[in-house]
């Protein structure tokens, strides 16, 4: 059986899981890069209003990755023009759209219960195909 793969989910975005979405975007693929959402707002979430729920606060941990994996040198990402395929989320909010992507990549801390905790929720939504 072949099979395609044209939408990735990675799960984590530390320096690993940006890293890989980005070459992933390289050959074109529709990436989505989830990491968790922040528990504390920072000073600068506080001075602009933000709550725990905005999405700028839920996203900052994967933004952040991201924005730090496009500024690195040598750059993971071919051309910045390749970022848009990179979808940026969060596991509270996001983990749900795993269920449309083609191959799904775990890099989240190595933590054994960490890792169970992810699987636990991959298992809710994947599909086997």
């Amino acid at each position: 059986m072949n099979r395609t793969i044209r939408k990735v989910a990675i799960l984590g975005s530390g320096i690993m899981g940006s890293r890989i979405a980005c070459h992933f975007a390289n050959i074109g693929c529709d990436v989505l890069l989830l990491d968790i959402a922040p528990k504390e707002l920072t000073e600068e979430d506080k001075k602009k209003g933000l709550s725990l729920d905005h999405t700028a606060v839920k996203n900052r941990i994967v933004q952040s990755s991201f924005d730090a994996a496009l500024k690195s040198n040598p750059a993971p990402l071919f051309s910045k023009k390749f970022a848009p395929r990179v979808k940026l989320g969060n596991f509270t909010d996001n983990m749900g759209l795993i269920k449309s992507y083609d191959w799904i990549v775990e890099v989240v801390v190595e933590n054994l219960e960490v890792k169970k905790l992810v699987y636990t929720e991959v298992e809710k939504y994947r599909t086997l195909g």
